[in-house]
């Protein structure tokens, strides 16, 4: 990537995710604030994921009478652990818009968004200043995130294209990447043209641009949410080539959240397993139990009964929106077709049965 062209990648980095604390710390005559606001789309509970809106700002201030900034050379944010994005309500991004061949990303955000228009889930804004210069702010570029899927730890990916109609004759677009792993959004800021830096930024889950209102979600397990981050400021030294770099943690932030204690919920279980089995003989069936409710459904079971035919299982908990295959062998004592029910209960959750025909030779 260009040297001329770094700048810009710095403020995409640093938007991918940033700005958990509402606390102030001074880094030599610079001072750092970051910000997060979670704004819930409906009821919370305890234990179940719902959709929130997510708005993360960080803002960089010189000291009094400076006239530069540092660089933002790396971030780190613990979001709280309550908080997670959903990859699967989104269509993912599977274009290159820039990831790969840097140069994809260098059009206007419209002709971008145009590759992935059903992947954008979030948009944003940056104020870079020009080798440091606290006079010289360029506070167009535009920021687009993606949905990446997931790694290959299972881990939600974000791609995200900056775009500056202004930095450069013709403007000027330069591509990113972030992903949320346990927790924790690490970015790396890459060298800034002429030692620019970014000042402040702003980034909006959906914003008004985002495909999923359901992206960014949270659930209040404990009634308050912690969140924490530590922003790096380095100052390039020309007679070693390295940075000088100096890291800000915040002190870490609490919001207080209101959680309902949910009630867990059945699907009727789905079943697969052998259609004909001997008298006398156990087949073994895989049911599989998804629970819909906005709880944990605890000591699950399956029993199942029918002509002849009998068996069960134990599955342990399920959580809110997670499916469980639950293996169960059946033994058969009677000829004929056997219309086997496997009934699923948990603890204060309403019992479903789901049905197998079976041959008994």
């Amino acid at each position: 990537m260009k040297r001329v062209s770094s700048f810009l990648i710095a403020a995409i980095a640093l938007l991918g995710f940033a700005g958990i604390t509402a606390s102030t710390a001074s880094a030599a005559n610079e001072t750092v604030s970051s910000n997060i606001a979670i704004t819930p789309k409906g009821t919370l509970y305890k234990e179940a994921f719902r959709p929130v809106d997510l708005s993360l700002t960080a803002t960089v201030t010189p000291g009094p009478g400076e006239t530069k900034l540092r660089e933002l050379t790396n971030v780190k944010f613990t979001l709280p652990k309550d908080f997670t994005f959903s990859t699967n309500g989104t269509q993912v991004c599977t274009k290159d818009v820039g990831q790969i061949n840097p140069e994809n990303a260098n059009k206007p955000t419209a002709a971008v968004v145009a590759e992935c228009p059903n992947s954008v889930v979030a948009d944003g804004t940056a104020t870079i200043n020009v080798a440091g210069l606290v006079a010289a702010p360029i506070t167009d570029p535009v920021l687009t995130l993606f949905n990446g899927g997931k790694d290959a730890n299972g881990n939600p990916v974000l791609f995200i294209q900056g775009y500056s109609a202004t930095v450069l004759p013709g403007g000027h677009g330069v591509p990113m990447k972030a992903t949320l792993k346990d927790g924790t959004l690490d970015v790396a800021v890459p060298t800034l043209a002429a030692n620019s830096a970014v000042s402040t930024f702003t980034i909006n889950f959906p914003g008004a641009t985002g495909q999923d209102p359901n992206y960014a979600q949270s659930k209040c397990s404990t009634g308050a949410w912690t969140a924490s981050a530590v922003l790096t400021l380095g100052l390039y030294d020309p007679n070693t080539g390295t940075y000088q770099n100096e890291n800000l943690p915040s002190a870490p932030s609490e919001m207080t959240c209101d959680g309902q204690a949910g009630k867990g919920a059945f699907s009727a279980p789905k079943v697969k397993g052998p259609k004909s089995v001997k008298k006398g003989k156990k087949g073994t069936y895989k049911v599989t139990v998804k629970n819909t409710g906005t709880a944990i459904a605890k000591g699950v079971k399956i029993a199942a009964s029918g002509k002849g035919a009998s068996g069960k299982a134990s599955g342990g908990n399920i959580a809110p929106g997670a499916s469980k295959t639950i293996s169960v062998k059946v033994k058969f004592s009677k000829k004929g077709t056997a219309k086997v029910k496997f009934k699923a209960t948990a603890s204060k959750v309403s019992a479903k049965t789901g049905t197998f025909k079976v041959k008994v030779k």
